[in-house]
């Protein structure tokens, strides 16, 4: 008896064309850091996006830049910079949500203690453009 191959890959396209199912877009691969891990960490991006947020301006629909922490860090700073623009800082954690608008004279950060779990980052633009940005995250104070 001959086995016919799975429709699997025909249901799910149906679905998506049905329903509008789209797989979910990651930017970065997730970062994670636990206390000792090796600091200053840098990683980089473009900011802005098309979708209007409440209070941190211009982001992408998914996070630019996603950290799992695993393990309860007692003093960490995370930074954004960028060279063309003062980019905002909204960070979804595990239990709540912050944005840090850029200024001119100071850069755009936020240190103290983080708690396990996932924080999803967005690097927002007060206008509809996009920028280089450098992320740094770091454990000295």
């Amino acid at each position: 008896m001959k086995r016919q191959p799975s429709n699997c890959l025909f249901i799910t396209t149906l679905a998506t064309i049905v329903f509008g199912l789209a797989p979910t877009e990651v930017l970065a691969e997730p970062i994670s850091v636990s206390p000792n891990f090796s600091s200053p960490m840098t990683t980089n991006g473009e900011s802005g996006g098309s979708q209007k947020s409440s209070d941190c301006g211009y982001i992408p629909e998914t996070p630019q830049e996603v950290i799992n922490v695993t393990e309860r860090i007692n003093y960490m700073r995370i930074t954004v910079e960028s060279e063309q623009s003062n980019p905002n800082l909204l960070i979804k954690g595990p239990d709540e949500q912050f944005c840090i608008l850029g200024d001119e004279e100071e850069e755009t950060s936020m240190s103290g203690v983080w708690m396990p779990g996932e924080y999803q980052i967005y690097i927002g633009e007060d206008k509809k453009q996009s920028s280089q940005y450098t992320l740094h995250l770091s454990t000295q104070q």
